[in-house]
């Protein structure tokens, strides 16, 4: 760790970078040759976290082509990360955490960003330039306007029924990248690729489905220029990238002596699995740690299940017996033994992978979970759970009942989301876009788990083929209701291993 010092501190620019300390590991390429190839929307954490730092290793290699990153904010919080990003010339610092070491970086591969809706003319302009080869997108599972039970596109919005009247005045991605591509159309331009990057399963077929039932509504020649111009590549990315506190900004003041009005805050750890399909080039990814493959699939099916999923369990139960940190909960012994059991069942469920052994990326998980500098806030784990439990948890549970298995931990971890939700509910304090399918929970006090169990849109007919596991999770529900968080998970532990 860097000693505290008593130099004046150094407002992150481009004019200052020399002053920076030498603890700090800053751009060494001319940022002034840097082309911004890619557009990304949605420049939040995780992008700059993810991708943008991706970037600024290969500009730092030798084989770097030049690719740079423009963002582009479409949300009211963007507006803030616009006038920070703005005010360093686009330069931020990314705190990188393990439990004994850390390192701060300065990345300088962003170089410019929009917020949207007080510069719509000058986003369309910069999406549909023939130098924009990739529009990349961090928007979050919502932004897709896609139901997730029927898959139906949600045309009825009201954002998309706004942006498919002001086509040059959009709310949505899909409004811009809608309209850039008709731009491109009529303009004979260049074909481009859309690269999602969301923790959205086959999130590439995800964005293809959204944009092309958008471009339905406003012409079926755009859609077909669209189809055969546009490529979508799936993707997986994963980086545990908690929430930027004020804390987090004064350690970095204290340590390193940098004013830096946007870092972010990861851990060391990342991973980055692309389907090789790109329409107008790419940057060399793989030269800097991502892994190009021809199928993402399997790689996304492993993560889901067992690091989100694994997320949920710990978040659930920590929630319950009162911890507010990841970390704290994966360090806990009760808690840390129900991880790895979870871990263990539902390997069951999945193949093994070349360069994967799934035994060791479970240890690694246990390791990521339990990293103390990393204080990833439970409640960020455990908001919009109907979405986490249906995408990262029943699939699980499925396949196991379809092997004819009986699951011991599953039901356990529903059993803490069923309480978890009727207490917040109760406090309102929880975080539930989905909150209205869970009414009838509620509304029965939050004691009958079949209420949630027979939804459809989350379970399928699991309630109907397979009541034991309603029992099974009604009986840890009654337990929860009942008795100490940690009894109940104690006792359910001990049938397991028995």
């Amino acid at each position: 760790m860097p000693l505290e010092t008593s130099h004046l501190p150094v407002l992150l620019r481009n004019s200052t970078l020399t002053r920076v300390s030498d603890s700090v590991v800053r751009p060494r390429y001319d940022r002034r040759l840097t082309r911004p190839r890619l557009v990304h929307i949605g420049v939040g954490g995780f992008n700059r976290s993810h991708l943008a730092v991706y970037l600024d290793d290969l500009l730092s290699s030798t084989a770097s082509d030049q690719w740079g990153e423009f963002g582009i904010g479409l949300l009211a919080q963007d507006k803030k990360i616009n006038e920070a990003l703005t005010s360093q010339d686009y330069l931020y610092g990314v705190l990188e955490l393990d439990s004994d070491r850390e390192e701060y970086r300065v990345v300088g591969s962003l170089v410019g960003h929009l917020y949207a809706p007080e510069s719509p003319r000058q986003v369309l302009e910069r999406l549909s330039a023939p130098e924009c080869s990739i529009v990349s997108l961090t928007v979050t599972e919502g932004g897709y306007f896609t139901e997730d039970a029927s898959g139906r596109f949600m045309i009825d919005h009201l954002d998309i029924q706004h942006d498919l009247t002001h086509p040059n005045s959009p709310r949505t991605w899909l409004g811009y990248v809608a309209e850039a591509a008709r731009r491109r159309m009529q303009q004979e331009g260049k074909p481009f690729t859309l690269l999602s990057c969301d923790n959205v399963q086959s999130n590439g077929v995800t964005a293809k489905r959204a944009l092309l039932a958008y471009a339905d509504e406003r012409n079926a020649e755009l859609r077909r220029w669209i189809e055969s111009n546009v490529a979508f590549p799936n993707s997986m990315v994963d980086r545990i990238t908690p929430r930027t506190t004020e804390e987090n900004r004064n350690h970095i003041l204290r340590n390193y002596d940098v004013v830096d009005q946007s870092p972010v805050v990861c851990e060391s750890f990342r991973q980055w699995v692309i389907e090789e399909d790109f329409a107008d080039g790419r940057p060399a990814w793989e030269l800097v740690g991502a892994q190009m493959t021809a199928e993402v699939a399997p790689y996304e099916k492993t993560k889901m299940r067992l690091l989100n999923g694994g997320h949920s369990t710990i978040g659930y139960t920590a929630d319950l017996i009162g911890l507010t940190f990841i970390n704290d909960a994966a360090s806990d012994p009760l808690l840390r033994e129900l991880l790895i059991q979870f871990l263990s069942e539902v390997r069951q469920t999945l193949s093994s992978l070349p360069g994967i052994d799934l035994e060791s990326y479970s240890a690694t998980i246990v390791r990521r979970f339990s990293n103390l500098a990393i204080r990833d806030q439970v409640a960020r784990i455990c908001s919009n759970g109907c979405v986490k439990i249906a995408k990262f948890i029943v699939p699980s549970l499925r396949d196991l009942l379809m092997e004819g298995m009986q699951p011991r931990v599953i039901p356990v971890v529903l059993a803490a989301w069923l309480h978890y939700i009727a207490i917040r509910s109760r406090c309102g304090t929880i975080e539930e876009p989905s909150i209205e399918i869970l009414r009838p929970f509620l509304a029965a006090g939050g004691c009958e788990a079949r209420n949630v169990l027979c939804e459809q849109s989350l379970f399928g007919d699991i309630a109907v083929t397979h009541p034991r596991i309603v029992e099974a999770v009604q009986h840890h529900l009654d337990s929860f209701r009942n008795r100490d968080a940690r009894a109940t998970i104690k006792d359910a532990l001990q049938r397991t291993i028995h």
